[in-house]
């Protein structure tokens, strides 16, 4: 298996024209969402989130336009047509992130903080996206925590925690973590 992961520091998208440039490559849907929402950190948000998307679909030889977005009942995006490419999106103050793997896959990332055990809330994100299970249940112990599945941190040592989680333990050599 092998897993790719794309970073993307969303400071650089405080620049109008950087931002402008960008969200014009950005597919309709995305550019809809951008505008959805209310406050301009949210829209860098999901702008950076559609940057690594983007990113991740073509460096694994797809566009946009083949791979048809679904969702699960609890809301989980995946491709309908492609059941072998699995990715999984998550940001963060100012972090976006999206893991591509053959495999199901979650991630998450999530600002350090000394508020909250920020490693356990990573597993635990990751662990409910990779396995389609509601976050809730899990929080609530509704759902059991299966030791099954594998967890990897990426360390950019850059105050952010970012986790993935997959149903096999991932060597060094099986991610590759592109910051963008």
């Amino acid at each position: 298996m092998k897993t790719m992961v794309y970073i993307f520091d969303t400071k650089v998208l405080r620049d109008k024209k950087i931002f402008d440039e960008m969200y014009r490559k950005m597919p309709e849907y995305r550019r809809k969402k951008i505008d959805a929402y209310q406050t301009d950190a949210e829209k860098r948000l999901c702008l950076g989130t559609g940057v690594v998307f983007s990113h991740a679909i073509e460096a694994a030889g797809f566009s946009e336009d083949e791979l048809k977005i679904a969702y699960s009942e609890s809301g989980k995006p995946y491709f309908k047509n492609d059941l072998d490419f699995h990715f999984s999106l998550s940001h963060s103050q100012e972090r976006a992130m999206c893991a591509v793997s053959d495999e199901p896959i979650g991630c998450d990332v999530e600002q350090i903080s000394l508020d909250r055990d920020t490693d356990m809330w990573t597993r635990l994100e990751s662990y409910a996206k990779a396995t389609d299970e509601p976050l809730s249940m899990l929080m609530n112990q509704k759902s059991p925590f299966n030791s099954g599945w594998r967890f990897k941190e990426v360390d950019l040592q850059d105050g952010y925690k970012y986790m993935t989680c997959t149903q096999e333990e991932l060597a060094d050599d099986q991610i590759e973590v592109y910051t963008l």
